[in-house]
């Protein structure tokens, strides 16, 4: 009983892995295989997961940058265009070369009767000006170079010329009162060019005015939210210094080629403190009797200063290109004065060509010659506007005369839809008896060069070939017009 006892005691003492059958334990040990291997994919099935997350991660990354870089690219392709529409810009050296040779060139200023003629440098008539104003408390916000002058200044076209020098100042016009001492203060500056030319005595605003002063504009017109004006001072050569006072004005271009406008004041502060500096050496050369360097060559003293311009067409750039390329653009012509047509036909006349924009050019020509009918409706009011453009533009070039109106007796003949038959045949009528009066001039002056001196061969300048008749660069020919009866018998007698 006791051995039993004994012998169960030392079974139950034994350990359990001594207790399994080989079976059991191979059980065992497969079963922990398994969990094992179990264990093994759960953890390379756990990778994997974290693996293509991570993949994941990272193309979701690689698309953020993506459609950043895309948004970035969109952005700065946006802003460029954005620049490309922009209407402001800065003049280049170069252009500020051509800007200082306008302003530093001295224009001669006509006076009427007994009056000496005035060399004005721009340059030094603007400051005074601007100095003037400033005295008499008139405010100024800039000063502007405008028109063919700015036009000149920008293009690349070396044979580009222009005749007026138009500038703005823009100014407060709400009262009279301040026109009328604008007027004072203009006409005491060309009486401080008078004393300092020939004369000693001194003058009054009214008899300088009508001395130099070829024609002041006033324009108050509410509706259009106009009022501005303009003094006008007389060159017997058509280039005149057109001085216009701005407060508001609805349309300040009629095309694309002349709508820059250069703000100069940058470049006046220069010239005056250039003036500061030559007269201090100025001083201390009579005080040291040495030599001083001019001006001038002192220029390195003052930075030169960045000049911009404004474009008033919208775009800097298409403009420019318009510009460059001869091509006539507008907006809204029958917002123009006049239409633009007087205009329109001295660009035909240099070389310039139409360019659709969306209004094509019968449909402008149209548009142009109905706003010229409206503004001037009697014969008598396109006479005296047709001589004086005339005489604005082309001085005593009776040739250039003679072109630009059979051109626009052609524009006339074939675009006005807004006039009865008489009424239009009024107008040509009257172009073709200014045409004939200038052709009659040539044709004597040519006779004239021949008898006289028949060494010298002068080119037959007054024989048109062709003339631009449309948009589908279909060319006219001109034909020269007959003499008078009347002049065909005086001479044969």
């Amino acid at each position: 009983m006791n051995s039993t006892d004994d012998s169960y005691a030392m079974t139950c003492s034994l350990p359990s892995s001594l207790e399994q059958t080989p079976i059991s334990s191979l059980s065992a040990a497969s079963s922990y295989s398994s969990l094992v291997n179990c264990d093994e994919t759960i953890s390379i099935h756990h990778e994997q997961q974290q693996q293509q997350h991570h993949h994941h991660h990272i193309e979701r990354k690689i698309k953020k940058n993506d459609t950043k870089s895309d948004i970035n690219n969109k952005m700065s392709n946006e802003y460029n265009n954005i620049n490309k529409r922009t209407p402001y810009s800065t003049l280049l050296h170069r252009h500020i070369n051509k800007l200082c040779s306008i302003l530093e060139q001295p224009i001669e200023i006509h006076g009427q009767g007994s009056f000496p003629t005035l060399n004005i440098v721009s340059k030094d008539f603007l400051i005074q000006l601007r100095q003037a104003f400033h005295i008499n408390h008139i405010d100024i916000r800039d000063i502007r170079l405008n028109g063919g002058a700015a036009s000149y200044v920008l293009t690349n076209d070396k044979s580009f010329s222009y005749t007026d020098i138009d500038f703005i100042f823009r100014c407060d016009l709400s009262s009279e009162s301040t026109w009328t001492q604008i007027k004072t203060i203009v006409c005491e500056c060309l009486s401080q060019q008078i004393l300092s030319s020939s004369c000693q005595s001194s003058f009054s605003p009214i008899i300088i005015q009508a001395a130099y002063v070829e024609k002041i504009v006033r324009i108050i017109n509410p509706s259009n939210n106009d009022s501005w004006a303009l003094i006008s001072l007389y060159n017997i050569n058509g280039q005149n210094i057109e001085l216009k006072f701005v407060d508001r004005m609805k349309r300040q271009f009629q095309f694309s080629v002349d709508s820059f406008q250069i703000l100069i004041d940058p470049l006046l502060d220069y010239y005056e403190h250039s003036l500061k500096y030559q007269q201090k050496s100025n001083k201390k050369q009579q005080y040291y009797n040495h030599e001083y360097r001019s001006s001038k060559n002192n220029r390195y003293l003052y930075r030169c200063p960045n000049i911009s311009v404004e474009c008033l067409y919208g775009s800097f750039d298409a403009a420019l290109t318009h510009l460059n390329r001869r091509q006539i653009v507008t907006t809204s012509p029958e917002g123009i004065h006049g239409g633009g047509l007087l205009k329109y036909c001295l660009l035909l006349t240099r070389g310039y060509r139409p360019y659709d924009n969306g209004i094509s050019s019968w449909q402008l020509e149209k548009l142009m010659c109905s706003r010229f009918f409206i503004d001037f409706a009697d014969i008598n009011e396109q006479e005296y506007k047709l001589l004086s453009y005339l005489s604005s533009h082309f001085s005593n070039d009776d040739s250039a005369k003679y072109r630009y109106l059979l051109q626009l007796s052609t524009i006339i003949e074939r675009s006005t839809v807004c006039l009865m038959a008489h009424e239009r045949n009024l107008t040509l009528t009257l172009i073709s008896q200014l045409a004939t009066e200038y052709y009659y001039r040539l044709y004597d002056e040519y006779n004239t060069y021949q008898i006289t001196t028949a060494e010298v061969t002068v080119p037959n300048s007054i024989t048109i070939d062709v003339i631009y008749h449309n948009e589908l660069d279909e060319w006219k020919s001109l034909y020269t017009p007959l003499k008078p009866q009347s002049q065909l018998q005086q001479e044969e007698n």
